[in-house]
């Protein structure tokens, strides 16, 4: 990171640093409240054939209620099969799995001393199960063949209710099985994406287990990276701790950015790679054109570091990269103009020049192909791996250049900003009255206000050519209009890396203002009035067991149905 001088309006100073804490402090209390359980069953019972079966045992004949149950990173369906004398055996019905890494009930209401299920599925996994009876007693349970003693050695993880705190939710089911695959060396189930995003994902897995905090905390741990990052951003755009401390809150108050990193996909990362990629883009900009052609070309390693991550993550990282290589060649074609350091400039030229093909496209690529070493490792042919690596990627250009599938919740991207069709994430179980519900959405004060900042700056471009609001608009656009080209189903959540561009913009919109009409409180007034929305959302956006009457008052639009 450049390092300015203490005379530097956009330093980093020991206020700013102490600023930065305090929101990440506040925020990171908020966000890791209710993020998941830390105990969930580790191993799982995967039969090697269909037909294998496992029996278990009680202590004496019981009448049985329920079973609670936990699928591992395959779900299938297994036949039940029960018993008094552990010899004659009589059919009951199936124990269906319906997702992974997850629990679920299956009604028995049967009265049995010994309990056998028959796989239907060699490649399915179980876990741990819950053995109820009519009063809701976990009954003691004995594994009488050896391969279910792993269906019964965690019972005390059982959970008291079923809920996203214990299991997978929405798109969680393909990232975490795949990021769980890929730290067992499984084949992996998910492919449309490049592995980077869900190789993060396993570092966490790696150390705590396949439990829903596990899962969760790299997304957690990018979200609250981002508001270090616009924090320093913003100051180094604005040149003043006031509205660095406002992109800061209000990216800390927007529903999205707060959703879209407490779950397990692969968004997070991107957006926090393209946030960074975009920050030291701008620092080289900044660099003077006498200043050091060492300092130019971290900048720019960095920038192109970032940008390759982001790709290997999400293809749309491309959209970021199309902002960048404007913003540089803008900024090249100016320093090529400036006859003062002219000289200087152009002895420094054919270092830029080869760093940027070094840093813009072989080092993405490099980090892109390293990305698949666990598709390699178990999925490539051994005779020839980079065919089955072609072959991949042009399967993967298939699928989202051809899917024409149509979803509840998909919305066509010229609504994004107006926040009009959220997705709905999970529904828990509540009491009669009672809601608990994710939605993925914006905070309406900040995408309703960012979508008149971005139409506002477009003009101030024109008419006044600020670099800092050139570079907003540049970045903005860039990671949003592509989407107007893409045929696909599409949602919400492709809005979230122009999230923070937005802010910026904002940002920079109130900037504005306060310099025409020197009204500074505008900004401590739009901050509290996002914070007052985020307060208000926040049961909507985390899960909270609500009233239904506080859910109703949520719902500003008819298709905004949350309960």
């Amino acid at each position: 990171m450049i390092y300015y001088s203490t005379k530097d309006k956009s330093a980093i100073t020991q206020i700013d640093k102490m600023w930065m804490l305090l929101i990440i402090l506040i925020y990171s209390a908020i966000s890791f409240i209710n993020l998941g359980r830390l105990d969930n069953p580790q191993t799982f019972w995967s039969p090697n054939l269909t037909g294998d079966y496992a029996v278990l045992g009680l202590s004496k004949k019981e009448h049985v209620l329920k079973l609670r149950h936990f699928a591992g990173p395959v779900f299938g369906n297994y036949k039940m099969y029960i018993s008094d004398d552990n010899k004659n055996f009589r059919y009951i019905g199936e124990l269906k799995q319906e997702k992974v890494f997850a629990w679920k009930d299956t009604n028995v209401n049967q009265s049995f001393r010994y309990l056998a299920f028959k796989a239907n599925d060699h490649a399915s996994f179980m876990g741990d199960l819950g053995i109820y009876n009519k009063e809701g007693k976990v009954l003691e349970t004995e594994f009488i063949t050896k391969n279910a003693k792993v269906l019964v050695d965690e019972t005390d993880k059982l959970p008291d209710k079923i809920s996203y705190l214990n299991s997978t939710y929405f798109d969680e089911i393909y990232h975490v099985r795949t990021a769980y695959e890929h730290v067992h060396k499984m084949r992996a189930y998910e492919w449309t994406h490049p592995p980077l995003g869900k190789l993060i994902i396993g570092l966490s897995i790696r150390v705590f287990g396949i439990t829903p905090f596990s899962y969760r905390l790299m997304g957690e741990i990018a979200g609250i990276s981002m508001l270090a990052v616009i924090y320093i951003l913003a100051k180094r755009l604005f040149g003043e701790t006031r509205y660095a401390v406002l992109a800061a809150v209000l990216l800390a108050s927007d529903g999205m950015h707060f959703v879209q990193t407490r779950i397990a996909t692969v968004d997070s990362f991107l957006v926090l790679f393209i946030m960074l990629a975009y920050l030291f883009m701008y620092q080289y900009i900044k660099t003077e054109d006498n200043g050091s052609l060492g300092m130019k070309l971290i900048h720019l390693f960095f920038s192109g570091l970032f940008m390759g991550a982001g790709i290997a993550v999400k293809w749309s990282g491309v959209y970021g990269g199309i902002g960048l290589a404007v913003i540089f060649f803008i900024n090249f074609f100016t320093r090529m103009k400036n006859k003062y350091h002219n000289y200087i400039w152009k002895k420094q030229v054919i270092f830029i020049v080869i760093g940027c093909i070094i840093f813009f496209i072989l080092i993405p690529f490099g980090i892109y192909l390293l990305s698949y070493i666990p598709f390699f490792e178990t999925q490539f042919g051994e005779t020839n791996p980079f065919g089955e690596f072609i072959k991949l990627q042009k399967q993967m250009y298939k699928y989202h250049s051809e899917l024409q599938s149509v979803h509840p919740y998909g919305s066509a991207w010229y609504l994004w900003p107006l926040d009009i069709k959220p997705v709905w994430y999970y529904k828990g179980m509540t009491p009669k009255g009672f809601v608990s519900t994710i939605v993925a959405m914006g905070n309406p004060i900040i995408w309703w206000s960012g979508a008149a900042a971005a139409i506002y700056l477009i003009k101030e471009v024109i008419v006044r050519r600020k670099e800092e609001d050139k570079y907003i608009i540049i970045a903005l656009f860039s990671l949003y209009i592509p989407y107007a080209f893409i045929p696909r189903v599409m949602f919400l959540y492709h809005y979230f890396p122009v999230v923070p561009f937005l802010i910026l913009a904002i940002v920079s919109s109130l900037r504005h203002i306060i310099e025409a009409m020197g009204k500074s409180a505008v900004i401590q007034w739009y901050g509290i009035l996002a914070v007052i929305n985020f307060i208000f959302f926040y049961p909507i956006w985390s899960g909270l067991n609500i009233p239904i009457a506080y859910a109703v008052l949520t719902r500003w639009f008819p298709i905004w149905q949350f309960y």
